[in-house]
């Protein structure tokens, strides 16, 4: 099975089968424009299992932690953490609002695919909460897939394409030129989720 790596973006591994990626990036930071947007400053996707003080550093969080720094410019920071110390990164990575948002993030996709080796994946975006100045400070997310799950066979790719969606014979994922059709995948996908997964601002500043 493939699997789609987000190391910064949303912090957090997906499965890569049955997902929505292009080999160049579909949104641009004019897209971040006309809606609510992600308060910039240290996030944390949460984790039940995972005991983090978030008073410390970043850096200093614990392995299975997922935190990442939203700059709002089209980049986020990270910490990459096989290395010791930790190393600090930056990731191509878009957040459009809308109905669903979108979150674009450059990714690493590994197994035999035709889209490309590094193309761009996608994950819908629900706010559930902002400040007083009406910027987005938690959210849940779930990956944009190219259809329904097959029942039985989730891991594998969808058997009915959704509309704007195109593939390659025998390639685990779709991709799309559409914006509209990218965003009518965020929407559709999200009851298609094995798991909603949320996220929260933590606090300004980039550690």
């Amino acid at each position: 099975m493939t699997r789609t790596i987000l190391p910064g973006a949303v912090a957090l591994l997906l499965a890569g089968c049955n997902m929505v990626v292009t080999p160049a990036p579909l949104l641009t930071v004019a897209d971040q424009a006309g809606g609510a947007p992600l308060r910039p400053g240290v996030w944390r996707v949460e984790k039940p299992d995972c005991d983090v003080d978030e008073a410390e550093p970043m850096a200093d969080w614990p392995k299975c932690s997922m935190g990442l720094v939203w700059n709002g410019d089209g980049t986020a920071g990270y910490y990459d953490r096989d290395p010791v110390p930790p190393v600090r990164k930056t990731q191509s990575t878009i957040f459009s609002p809308g109905t669903p948002g979108v979150l674009q993030a450059e990714v690493t996709i590994g197994g035999d695919v035709t889209v490309s080796s590094k193309p761009f994946a996608y994950v819908g975006i629900h706010p559930r909460k902002s400040d007083d100045q009406g910027r987005v400070v938690a959210f849940t997310l779930w990956p944009v897939l190219c259809g329904k799950p097959t029942p039985g066979d989730e891991d594998s790719m969808t058997k009915a394409l959704l509309p704007g969606l195109e593939a390659k014979p025998g390639d685990p994922v779709c991709t799309t030129a559409s914006k509209d059709a990218l965003r009518g995948a965020a929407r559709a996908s999200e009851p298609w989720a094995p798991k909603i997964i949320a996220a929260h601002w933590v606090r300004d500043g980039e550690k």
